[in-house]
């Protein structure tokens, strides 16, 4: 099988399982595959033709739509690619399509979903634990690969004036876009005003959030501009997402990370800097609006939007929060960023060994089949 037919998609939670999914594709149309996105909503910002033949958009879809649509063209498929989309992949497989998992969040989740554990191939980004989980897993040790980030080498930080304010990654089924641009003004504003000299602000967020903010600071970048402006940036404010925090890795720019906006973030946070890796974060606890992270995703996220109509309603806590992004970003710029050792600890390069895999598995499947 010399071109072998895949068909991607990406978790609506959040900008890097679509971003991951972006990554891996333009890989494989290197390597030679012949790909089609399905997906919905805000992953579809990042996703483009070519390397896709086809992006078909199943926004607001039901389920068993869905299942018809995957049906019908499962035969013109060797292997049905999820970055964390486990509903999506279960789908696939009541559809008849052999399924590749990549997850880079192997160890944060309380159980691994089950259709992650009875897949073809299920691909783990590296992180701490990551590895000892799977090995203390044998159903799932069998068909998994440990891959390094999906980021480049490491880069040498050149900063520049700017200060990077990454917003990207705020969506996710829990919480209105209404409450994602709301998350993406209040921190912004703080940011801004946080400023001890007029340094420009560049801004990222998808095309919703940015439309919502009107600010002409802010813009939909793809993954190679977005790590170019973090690379030229004096510092950068994100969210503590793994794809932020490994972006960070690769380009050294020293970071603040911003109030958690999902469940796993407190935790990443905490591992960041329980390890030496993080420069300075801010949770929503430091202006007196602590989130119980242990509580689940839609809990968690209803209690974050609370706190940032809160916040954003009351000029003491505003007051309080851009004191505190003043105060942790004071020293910012001074040297690269603590992140940038991850790279030495997990590595790099993990989009082309994912890709890689993957052909491999698609054309295993597709002898398999002829």
């Amino acid at each position: 099988m010399a071109h072998p037919r895949l068909l991607l998609n990406a978790q609506p939670f959040g900008f890097g399982p679509a971003a991951a999914t972006a990554l891996l594709a333009e890989e494989l149309a290197r390597l030679g595959c012949v790909l089609d996105y399905v997906g919905e909503a805000h992953t579809l910002d990042l996703q483009h033709t070519p390397p896709y033949r086809t992006i078909h958009d199943w926004t607001d879809l039901p389920e068993d739509q869905r299942l018809a649509r995957l049906t019908e063209t499962a035969r013109a498929y060797d292997l049905f690619v999820t970055a964390m989309d486990f509903p999506a992949a279960a789908v696939a497989r009541r559809a008849g399509l052999d399924i590749a998992v990549y997850d880079a969040l192997t160890w944060f989740w309380p159980q691994i979903p089950a259709v992650a554990r009875d897949t073809g191939l299920y691909l783990a980004q590296d992180f701490f634990g990551v590895r000892e989980r799977i090995q203390a897993d044998p159903a799932l040790r069998s068909r998994a690969l440990v891959v390094p980030p999906l980021i480049p080498p490491r880069r040498t930080w050149r900063p520049g004036r700017h200060v990077l304010v990454n917003l990207g990654g705020l969506h996710n089924p829990y919480w209105t876009t209404a409450d994602a641009v709301a998350y993406a003004r209040l921190m912004l504003d703080a940011v801004r005003a946080a400023q001890p000299v007029a340094r420009p602000l560049i801004a990222t967020a998808s095309r919703r959030v940015a439309a919502g903010l009107a600010d002409p600071a802010v813009g939909t970048y793809d993954h190679a501009a977005v790590l170019d402006l973090m690379g030229s940036a004096a510092y950068a404010c994100m969210t503590p997402g793994l794809g932020h925090i490994y972006d960070a890795a690769a380009t050294g720019v020293p970071t603040l990370w911003l109030p958690s906006v999902n469940e796993s973030h407190p935790a990443q946070a905490s591992r960041l800097a329980a390890h030496g890796y993080c420069d300075a974060h801010l949770d929503w606890a430091d202006v007196g609006q602590a989130v119980d992270a242990a509580t689940p995703a839609r809990e968690f996220l209803a209690a974050v939007a609370a706190n940032v109509r809160r916040t954003s309603a009351t000029p003491a806590l505003r007051e309080t929060l851009t004191t505190r992004i003043a105060k942790l970003t004071a020293d910012l710029g001074r040297a690269p960023g603590r992140a940038r050792s991850l790279t030495d600890r997990f590595g790099h390069g993990g989009t082309r060994r994912a890709a890689t895999a993957l052909v491999r598995h698609a054309r295993g499947r597709g002898a398999a089949n002829d």
